[in-house]
């Protein structure tokens, strides 16, 4: 089983651009994802949902907020991206759910969306590749920069208008309809807050919308919803807020183990014959430090000659879930 599906050839690069009469200091300007890039975004076969929660969805006594595409600006209020308790209540009102970033939470209310609409923040199931797992944590909460949002009762007109009001308010976001733009699943709203600290995976999903794609991993031009000018500028204007942030640096890239059932033998070098210095369980979160080629492992993934270093010792990477059959991490020296 493959973690992602072939790249489709690269289209040229779109950038939409606004009415006429709009005015933008600083036009949208993104190169194209690099191959490396591209590599992490998510199969577009795959979703992590269940289908009766998300046609079920929230319920209607929000819909009529989306009636048209404003979005109040009221938050971003500073926080603390480090991993040290605080005592201070910083956002501007209880997080609308577990594992939202507050500024992300706060973004979510000034777009008018309810807490009821609100399907997924952290989740890890195998079939979401990693894409909902833990960002970082903020005032001693963990949370992720992703989320999924229920479309039930909207009609297309307020769904529209609902992806520009995320837009407005720092999000990049998809309407995953089944059979459009790469998408085979659920429907749903697939989003990312572009100001706060994220893996590697959704930094390239920003990017990937930036230049209107869809942030898959076939990388076409996304054309259920074409974005303003204005919008994709405040889009832009989080991502550099944020510093391009990403909680992979120096900290590794958080990953699942996949092996259907057996412990995975910890080794001490990148080959099978090495010492067994230890284990780590089916299902068990890791942190992948960097990665090495080294003897062909045949797993859960297909085969592969990467390895991926956790602690002190080596995993195939045949048996973890990292969206990507590409290196997520540097290579160890």
């Amino acid at each position: 089983m493959c973690k992602l599906m072939k790249l489709a050839i690269a289209v040229p690069l779109y950038v939409m651009l606004g009415c006429a009469e709009e005015t933008v200091d600083d036009p949208i300007v993104e190169p194209e994802l690099t191959q490396e890039e591209v590599a992490l975004l998510p199969d577009g076969s795959d979703h992590d949902h269940d289908d009766s929660e998300l046609l079920a969805g929230a319920p209607d006594d929000d819909v009529t907020v989306f009636d048209d595409d404003d979005a109040e600006l009221r938050f971003d209020r500073e926080v603390s991206d480090g991993d040290a308790p605080s005592t201070e209540t910083i956002a501007y009102q209880p997080l609308l759910k577990w594992g939202l970033h507050p500024r992300a939470s706060d973004a979510l209310r000034a777009a008018g969306v309810s807490a009821s609409r609100i399907t997924q923040t952290i989740g890890n199931a195998p079939a979401s590749a990693g894409v909902h797992l833990q960002d970082g944590t903020v005032n001693g909460q963990p949370y992720t920069a992703a989320i999924d949002l229920s479309t039930s009762g909207l009609t297309s007109t307020q769904i529209h208008n609902l992806l520009e009001r995320l837009a407005k308010v720092g999000y990049a976001g998809w309407y995953r309809k089944t059979g459009s733009d790469g998408w085979n699943g659920s429907n749903h709203i697939h989003a990312v807050y572009a100001n706060c600290k994220m893996k590697l995976a959704l930094r390239s999903q920003i990017r990937s919308w930036l230049v209107g794609r869809n942030g898959l991993a076939s990388n076409t031009l996304y054309k259920w919803h074409l974005f303003s000018a204005e919008a994709k500028q405040v889009v832009k204007a989080k991502f550099a807020q944020s510093e391009s942030g990403t909680t992979n640096g120096g900290a590794g890239f958080s990953a699942r183990v996949n092996t259907s059932g057996a412990a995975l033998t910890i080794r001490a070098a990148a080959t099978r014959s090495s010492t067994a210095i230890g284990s780590v369980s089916d299902g068990s979160y890791v942190t992948i430090k960097c990665q090495k080629y080294g003897e062909s492992v045949t797993g859960t993934y297909g085969t592969t000659k990467l390895w991926d270093k956790i602690g002190t010792g080596y995993i195939s990477d045949a048996y973890v879930a990292t969206g990507s059959d590409g290196r997520v991490a540097p290579l160890c020296p």
